[in-house]
């Protein structure tokens, strides 16, 4: 028996090791990996120079709490924004879900209002105030306690009925692209509607890029696609390249309302996790892969769109396959053939969340066997 608690439902594979984009088990095989340990590792796996750089910040300063001045913390948040009028603060973090966890109280706090409002097919973690804020039913009946009604509202996605958006709202959460309900893209300018009607009732509007962030749709945040300014934006699976971290982002007017002691953590913006986190955007930033995921949905887009009812809907490297098989069934089929990817709440959409190096002949092989599995 593991001694493991049983909570995650695992595929029948033991992985050894992983080099680029692939992942080689056990048993010997190696298997091109599509789903990026779940968005969280842009670069590929066993990177060089993130290698080097965590191998030197350990051997530099291993950990300090936040107690001390540490310039890597200041290093890291400045890769975050660079670039950035708008958005001029961070706070590091540990995951997506305690970035969201902050942002949600943040929001609270300066409004003095409890209610969020949120996507009906978003998921913004498994925490206690993300997890009420996730609109995804499965996932909300989850809660191990009873939250107040007055916590929570939802829309639904592409809804032009912005009532529940009202003067006793603190925030609306939203994701860049919902990930998990399926990959959609918002409708034109929807988006930018819910910004001016936060702005109208006085509720601060958060993007959730825990998975749309760090360059994945092509935009170094992803509601620079959106053509919004949001007040809060959060960041994690990308941000570390596999080392775990996240970060809440804001404004300045933000950060000055609140004192010390409001927000904290102990892991939470440590050395390694910052030169982690300034060595993964230098790379992207250099290497140019944010233009890269663009031209990478292209192609898969242009490769599947022939097949009989397939639909490939995202940006970038966030990528939504429908195609008339339940989702599990392709995935267990390219499993087969040594691809790996991902599923969604929606039973007939696949995800792929590959790092940002898939070169041109994966990309290709990707699409040549999925053409195999479903016109078979």
């Amino acid at each position: 028996m593991s001694a493991l608690f049983p909570v995650y439902p695992r595929l029948d594979l033991e992985l050894a090791s992983g080099h680029g984009a692939y992942v080689k088990t056990t048993s010997g095989r190696t298997i091109l990996d599509l789903y990026g340990g779940h968005a969280v590792t842009p670069l590929g796996h066993g990177h060089r120079e993130l290698a080097d750089a965590l191998n030197a910040a350990y051997r530099t300063l291993d950990f300090y709490s936040n107690s001390l001045h540490m310039p890597i913390q200041e290093q890291a948040a400045e890769a975050v924004l660079e670039g950035q009028s708008h958005l001029s603060r961070v706070h590091f973090v540990n995951s997506g879900t305690e970035a969201n966890e902050s942002a949600l109280h943040l929001a609270r706090r300066v409004t003095g209002r409890t209610t969020v409002v949120s996507l009906s097919n978003g998921f913004h973690g498994r925490t206690l105030a993300s997890l009420s804020a996730t609109g995804i039913q499965g996932y909300r009946d989850r809660l191990s306690v009873p939250v107040p009604e007055s916590w929570s509202r939802r829309i639904d996605f592409g809804s032009p009925d912005l009532s529940a958006i009202d003067e006793t709202v603190a925030a609306v959460i939203l994701e860049s692209v919902p990930s998990l309900g399926g990959v959609f893209m918002p409708p034109k300018g929807w988006y930018r509607e819910i910004a001016k009607r936060c702005e109208k009732v006085g509720a601060l509007l958060i993007v959730d890029e825990v998975q749309g962030g760090v360059g994945r749709l092509g935009t170094w945040f992803g509601h620079e696609l959106l053509g919004v300014q949001p007040d809060i934006v959060t960041l994690a699976k990308s941000l570390g390249s596999g080392f775990p971290v996240g970060a809440m982002v804001t404004t300045e007017a933000l950060a000055q309302a609140v004192g010390f002691g409001e927000l904290g953590t102990t892991f939470g913006g440590g050395p390694m996790a910052c030169t982690m986190v300034a060595k993964t955007a230098q790379i992207i930033r250099r290497d140019g892969l944010m233009e890269r995921n663009v031209e990478l949905f292209e192609r898969i887009r242009k490769g599947l769109s022939g097949l009989e009812g397939v639909t490939v809907r995202g940006a970038g490297a966030l990528i939504g396959v429908e195609t008339p098989m339940p989702a599990g069934e392709l995935r267990a089929a390219l499993l087969e053939r040594d691809i790996l990817i991902g599923v969604s709440g929606h039973g007939h959409t696949a995800r792929l969340l590959p790092p940002y190096i898939l070169t041109d002949e994966q990309i290709d092989h990707f699409v040549q066997v999925a053409g195999e599995v479903l016109d078979a």
